[in-house]
């Protein structure tokens, strides 16, 4: 059979997700599209901090100095973004929702106890806020399924996230563009990451101080996995580019890519 190329697009995790494939099989490739939009609209139950009854903010609403036991996918992208607080000094931190939403509220990723997939908040009044690395874990979620389900040849994009595994038929790889610029790259199994702060210089703020970030400057990061790429550009775009390596140097594989506004 010969190769087709199909593709599915739809809202989920505040985006549009658009999911393209190559199949030598339409039927199943249209069967495994519907399971991808599946399970993205699951992982956006579980990690969305704008839905009300999503398990963040149930979370949200109840761990206060109480363990609340959490579903694997949760306690994953907390896990990852504890361990990424640390390594960033505070520079990445889930818990600024509610400056981010423009009220006050407790920040502190020291604040957030992880113990046997369970969460405890240790401070009253805490938004946890994934907007910074949910997509990029969803994206890893989906392409591990299309994969398991003989569909490797696939790109997925949400918004400024791609992740992707098998190349095209016939080709070396995805042609991915670079931030605002004219550089391209060919990619397979790979995602890639852009935070940009040239269009709205200031809607990021620095978890450490509060304050916004006007360097009009754009990052994206190439890594192995969605997860990595989507937490580590806008961390990148809070530190001193001194730091940026050092932090890299954690994730093997991983490249990141500065444009001045």
């Amino acid at each position: 059979m010969e190769w087709q190329k199909i593709s599915t697009a739809f809202p989920s995790m505040g985006t549009l997700v658009r999911i393209t494939l190559h199949t030598r099989n339409e039927a199943k490739g249209n069967e495994a599209l519907l399971a991808a939009q599946q399970r993205f609209q699951h992982l956006d139950q579980l990690l969305s901090d704008y839905k009300p009854d999503s398990e963040l903010n149930i979370v949200c609403r109840t761990a206060y100095r109480k363990a609340i036991p959490v579903s694997h996918e949760l306690f994953t992208v907390l896990s990852f973004s504890q361990r990424l607080s640390l390594l960033s000094g505070g520079a990445f931190d889930v818990s600024i929702g509610a400056r981010t939403r423009g009220r006050s509220g407790t920040v502190g990723y020291q604040y957030i106890a992880l113990g046997n997939r369970s969460v405890t908040l240790l401070k009253p009044d805490m938004q946890l806020d994934l907007g910074a690395i949910a997509k990029g874990y969803a994206a890893d979620e989906v392409s591990q399924l299309l994969t398991k389900v003989g569909q490797p040849r696939h790109l997925i994009a949400a918004s400024g996230d791609l992740r992707m595994d098998q190349p095209p038929p016939g080709t070396p790889g995805w042609t991915v563009g670079i931030g605002n610029s004219n550089q391209t790259r060919i990619l397979k199994q790979a995602a890639v990451s852009t935070a940009g702060n040239t269009f709205q210089p200031g809607h990021i703020l620095d978890p450490r101080t509060l304050t916004p970030i006007t360097t009009r400057e754009t990052i994206t990061v190439i890594a192995r996995q969605g997860i990595v790429a989507d937490a580590l550009d806008t961390t990148c775009l809070i530190l001193r580019p001194a730091e940026r390596q050092a932090l890299l140097a954690h994730f093997p594989g991983t490249e990141l890519i500065a444009l001045a506004g």
